[in-house]
Formats: C-alpha cells, sequence, structure tokens
C-alpha cells in the first residue's frame, strides 16, 4: 500500500510526463503501484548494483545520504519532514551529479535554475509566486 502511495505523489509531481522506464527491486508491491498509476511504462524489476542489465545506484545513493542523515537527527522519524524536503530539494535541484556529468537531475530534466546560490534563487521564485 505504501508503493501505491508513492507512485501516487511521483505522478502528481511529474507535471502530466510519464516515465517510459521504472526500475525497481524485487519488491512485489512495486508491480501493484506502478500499475495502478503509469500505462504504457516498462516495469523493470530486480535492479541493483550488482545487476548487469539495470541498476539503480542513484536511487540508492541518495538512500544511503538521507540514512547517514538521519542516523544524527535523531527526532527525523517522518519522511515528510522540513529536514526530509530540504534534502530532497538539494539532492535535485543544487547538488550536481557525477553519474549526470555534473549537473542536477532538475538540469537533466530541463529545469534550470539560474545565479550562482540556487537555494536563495528558488526561494525568491516562491516568494514572488505565493
Amino acid at each position: 500500500m505504501v508503493q501505491v502511495t508513492v507512485f501516487k505523489e511521483a505522478v502528481k509531481n511529474a507535471n502530466g510526463q510519464n516515465p517510459r522506464e521504472i526500475h525497481t527491486d524485487a519488491l512485489r508491491a512495486y508491480r501493484e503501484g506502478i500499475s495502478q498509476n503509469f500505462k504504457d511504462v516498462d516495469h523493470i524489476p530486480k535492479c541493483g548494483i550488482n545487476k548487469p542489465h539495470a541498476d539503480n545506484n542513484r536511487i540508492e545513493r541518495l538512500n544511503g545520504t538521507i540514512r547517514e542523515r538521519t542516523k544524527v537527527a535523531r527526532a527525523c522519524k517522518k519522511h515528510n519532514s522540513p529536514l526530509a524536503e530540504g534534502q530532497r530539494i538539494q539532492y535535485n535541484f543544487v547538488k550536481p551529479h557525477q553519474a549526470l556529468e555534473g549537473q542536477t537531475p532538475a538540469q537533466r530534466a530541463g529545469i534550470e535554475i539560474k545565479g550562482k546560490n540556487k537555494w536563495m534563487e528558488m526561494l525568491k521564485n516562491f516568494s514572488k509566486t505565493s
């Protein structure tokens, strides 16, 4: 059931775009979540660091980063805390990724944030829309 909720959230945040492929590990619940929320998407299960056909290294790296941070932040028990949201923004919009040739995931997706201080630019843009 959690996976269905996660995929609903992904659809909501995708701005009407659908992925061509979704890579997951072998957890069966992913099939249900994907089939209920995505049409005409190739589900590639059983991905992992040591699988030659596909890997989920990027999401596993994010999970490792979050796990490192939450170990020391003992009060961080919820996935929707301000700390987790800030980590998500940092990971997707600010931090360049070696696997993306120095780009952020947002840049790779065609979302460009101008300026040296990306956090400040996002805050300025948010305050204009609020």
